[in-house]
């Protein structure tokens, strides 16, 4: 969904910013995320129900992610990335 590094870049609150710039900056790339995770899924032909299906995440996770509530961990990032890759590559 995002390069591993980009999405690191974009989570790691810099300590120059004042504490309310690093929040407006999480949020902006929470949203960034949202919007790309959804993009991609849409264009896998996915519903969310099958997409949680095949990370291994609960729909109601999925969906807090695609619509901004919650930033998920690196690690149900990859899960998300590794199912769309596995469906893109067979086709």
């Amino acid at each position: 969904i995002l390069p591993e590094d980009e999405f690191r870049s974009l989570t790691r609150a810099r300590s120059a910013r004042r504490e309310v710039d690093a929040l407006d900056a999480l949020n902006v790339s929470d949203q960034r995320l949202a919007d790309r995770l959804l993009q991609r899924r849409q264009e896998s032909g996915l519903t969310q129900k099958d997409l949680a299906r095949r990370a291994g995440i609960r729909v109601e996770t999925l969906n807090r992610i695609e619509k901004g509530r919650t930033t998920p961990d690196f690690k149900t990032i990859r899960k998300l990335v590794n199912a769309i890759r596995r469906l893109e590559a067979t086709g």
